[in-house]
């Protein structure tokens, strides 16, 4: 016989059957553990070990990382492209020399010691009246530079150089470089080990760079003293490919098959404001898909973490999002009112957790 009206109170000893008790019973005593923070410091952490291994895109059990190094794992790319440890927006045109008087485009500093020559501006006016003598016996020690600044937020793609003197004369050994940067302590080298001199007119090929920077300079890189005898330069122009900033753009994740059926994403993104400042949800967007692309849900929240992740570099916590369940796992990245100067977001890392 059933009893329908003992309360519980009246039940003070013995074990119920499992049966019995409702699975609302019980979960309404336990709280509920939010994974999210542990699993996007993971994403995080392999992040950068991605980042400082230099690493291509990659696969563990529950996350895929990207860091942008290669094309391997990159799907759509619509009004955008890849560069070096990012994706953006920005492209580049066709390449031509610049010409004229570039002095309002560029300032022009240097370490050199001279010899009787004018200001380091008149290789930028556009008039191959003037000398900036490095020359006539004068020495010049390791680090000594030319360089060219664009100012602050401009930027060009540097393919090649050309220099123009008033003789053939040269320093011996090839120990000079051109050399890009974003912030003028750290240089990459476009092209090494190079003479100065040796023609009235020298042509240089970046062969390869696609990176824009906001600094170019020649730089003795040797480590030994050198002499410039009698090199009398008058114009130099830079081959240049300018930087197209589409107003927006789309990059998809390439196939992505995981073990079992997938509802819930998240994850951890790197971003740069390289120029102007982006607003999350509005200028860049992170979408993912849990069913190959079927159907695409914005992230639920992109938090900000603090500190930054590098200099300059930002880390965001991409909040738990719901998707459609399926095997193929992928993001979207949605770039808006991108624009010359103004406005450029890049996405230097992303990692997606499942």
């Amino acid at each position: 016989m059933a009893l329908t009206r003992l309360p519980t109170s009246a039940i003070t000893s013995g074990t119920f059957d499992n049966a019995r008790i409702s699975a609302g019973s019980v979960t309404q005593h336990v709280t509920a553990t939010d994974l999210q923070p542990i699993k996007s410091d993971l994403s995080a952490l392999a992040l950068r070990e991605a980042t400082n291994e230099a690493s291509a895109a990659f696969n563990l059990p529950n996350q895929f990382i990207e860091t942008f190094t290669d094309d391997t794992n990159l799907g759509t790319q619509t009004t955008g492209d890849r560069f070096s440890g990012y994706w953006s927006t920005a492209g580049t045109g066709t390449a031509a020399y610049d010409s004229g008087d570039r002095s309002s485009t560029y300032t022009v500093t240097h370490n050199a010691t001279l010899h009787g020559s004018t200001s380091a501006d008149g290789l930028v006016d556009g008039s191959t009246a003037d000398d900036f003598l490095m020359g006539n016996s004068v020495t010049q020690p390791s680090g000594v530079y030319v360089r060219f600044d664009r100012g602050s937020g401009n930027t060009a793609v540097y393919q090649g150089v050309q220099m123009i003197r008033q003789n053939t004369s040269k320093q011996g050994g090839s120990a000079w470089a051109w050399q890009g940067s974003q912030d003028a302590i750290s240089w990459t080298t476009l092209l090494g080990s190079q003479e100065f001199g040796g023609a009235t007119t020298t042509t240089y090929a970046f062969t390869g760079n696609s990176t824009a920077y906001r600094y170019i300079q020649w730089s003795h890189i040797g480590s030994t003293v050198v002499t410039n005898y009698n090199c009398h330069n008058k114009e130099w122009y830079f081959y240049i490919a300018p930087v197209i900033n589409n107003a927006t753009g789309t990059l998809i994740q390439s196939t992505n098959t995981v073990a079992s059926a997938k509802t819930k994403v998240g994850g951890t993104m790197l971003y740069k404001d390289n120029a102007g400042t982006a607003t999350l949800g509005t200028d860049l967007k992170i979408y993912f898909s849990c069913n190959n692309g079927g159907a695409w849900t914005e992230a639920a929240s992109y938090n900000a973490v603090t500190p930054v992740y590098s200099t300059g570099i930002k880390q965001v916590r991409l909040g738990e999002t719901t998707c459609t369940s399926g095997t193929d796992v992928r993001y979207k990245a949605v770039w808006a009112n991108q624009a010359d100067s103004s406005k450029e977001t890049q996405l230097h890392g992303i990692g997606v957790n499942y």
